[in-house]
């Protein structure tokens, strides 16, 4: 796309399609937590938020449309090494661990979704369309509910009677 950036809207699209590519990535990673989640529960969650990426990775192709640009998705380093620290936890993780290990990875996941959005938000707020603002700023909504939904599960998982804690010494 942009071998060297000298306006901050070549920026903003670089950002845009790094957004784009965490989306996909979120899915990806998301369906790999949902295929080792253990409860139904966390199982659904995970269904839930894969969707939830496909919409937002929808959103952002609007945007692209809307600035008149192609969909470009750069190389999304962070979105990649979470993929990779999931799949390496899950192989350490023993099965009845599992979905003490699904949730705070797809909270990892959300947030560096969070960590991408939320600047483009503001940068579409003061300088491009409030209608751009907008729809990013209903994605972080969207994250931050997602990330209240894990929280709760977390908290149901940890009390649960069904969680193997490690016996003491």
């Amino acid at each position: 796309m942009f071998e060297y950036f000298t306006e901050a809207h070549e920026l903003f699209v670089y950002r845009l399609g790094i957004a784009r590519g965490t989306s996909r990535r979120a899915i990806v990673t998301l369906g790999t937590l949902e295929q080792h989640a253990q409860r139904r529960a966390v199982n659904a969650l995970m269904r839930d938020l894969q969707e939830e990426a496909r919409l937002h990775a929808a959103v952002l192709e609007d945007i692209f449309a809307d600035l008149e640009r192609n969909v470009a998705v750069p190389a999304g380093h962070t979105a990649d090494g979470l993929n990779h620290e999931a799949n390496a936890i899950l192989r350490k993780t023993d099965k009845s661990l599992l979905d003490l290990a699904v949730l705070p990875l797809s909270l990892e996941v959300l947030y560096g979704s969070v960590a991408v959005y939320e600047p483009l938000a503001v940068y579409a707020r003061d300088w491009l369309d409030a209608s751009i603002a907008e729809r990013l700023e209903k994605i972080l909504v969207e994250l931050l509910s997602a990330r209240n939904r894990i929280l709760g599960l977390l908290g149901e998982v940890f009390e649960s009677s069904e969680t193997v804690q490690a016996s003491p010494d």
